[in-house]
């Protein structure tokens, strides 16, 4: 059980800059997992990287690769290959703007037990004005799928066999910034940061070898991406804010599988690269004194 209290102390803000985020992430996946509904043999989990990298913070890539070590239709046909997946894109921003709003951050978190349940008290500021930076992004690319898929066999065993589906995705994204860092007379430097982006997009996949006769035969599709990317280079996320991991959601449909959905927790490398930077991402501590 959580206990949230808000808390009222002194502080100072020393950093209020959502665009001084880092413009490089590459994300390692131990156990991406993959379910859909109307493929079941072809769910899994994966091990694979993805990431981005955003230039002057209008344009970027955003890439995918993903192989399963283990896709549930093996252990019917050994010999078939694992899930795999690769996507490889590019974004452009075309609107933006930094918004004044309510932040919260967290001082301190602590666990304790009583008879036989576990509480977690979390301790809070309501910062009245942390700035976020908001962006749209049309965004387009290349998408591969491969997986295994089962047919009936009136007369016989089922038949087991890889398929592959290869086309396009494009959509829009909706990002999120947020850099606030304060000086407490208690609880010391704390902070909140993130970057989330929400993406919708559309899934064209004309290229493919799926078996005919299946349920979701229609080479199009859609799904809602959902991405918690780094800020942080990892030793400082692991020691400011006890947390080495980043994460990816995805719901969507898609030729074969049908209704989907995937998931995972990664390991991020995380940097603000030179080349990549603009004037409003300069990593230079610049303290407020508000």
């Amino acid at each position: 059980m959580n206990v949230a209290i808000a808390q009222n102390v002194n502080y100072k803000i020393i950093e209020n800059n959502p665009r001084k985020i880092n413009n490089f992430s590459l994300n390692v996946d131990i156990a991406q997992m993959d379910f859909s509904v109307g493929n079941f043999v072809g769910a899994g989990f994966s091990y694979g990287l993805w990431g981005h990298a955003m230039y002057k913070q209008k344009l970027g890539i955003d890439y995918t690769l993903r192989n399963g070590w283990l896709t549930f239709g093996k252990f019917s046909d050994k010999t078939l290959k694992n899930r795999a997946n690769f996507q490889l894109g590019g974004f452009f921003i075309f609107a933006s703007r930094v918004k004044s709003a309510k932040t919260i951050v967290i001082l301190e978190q602590k666990q304790f037990t009583e008879g036989s349940k576990k509480y977690t008290t979390t301790t809070s500021i309501n910062v009245p004005n942390g700035n976020k930076w908001k962006y749209k992004a049309a965004r387009a690319g290349l998408y591969l799928n491969r997986s295994i898929v089962s047919m009936e066999n009136p007369i016989g065993k089922d038949v087991f066999s890889n398929f592959y589906i290869f086309g396009a995705y494009g959509g829009i994204c909706f990002g999120t910034t947020k850099r606030l860092f304060i000086q407490t007379d208690t609880y010391g430097e704390k902070g909140n940061i993130g970057h989330l982006r929400l993406c919708l997009d559309a899934l064209i996949t004309p290229i493919n070898n799926a078996p005919s006769g299946l349920k979701n035969a229609a080479p199009v599709g859609a799904r809602v991406l959902v991405q918690a990317l780094p800020t942080l280079k990892r030793k400082d996320r692991k020691r400011k804010y006890r947390t080495a991991m980043t994460a990816e959601v995805e719901l969507g449909y898609r030729m074969v599988d049908g209704l989907y959905f995937g998931g995972s927790l990664a390991f991020p490398i995380s940097r603000s690269l030179l080349f990549l930077r603009g004037d409003n991402e300069d990593q230079t501590i610049k303290r407020t004194t508000e």
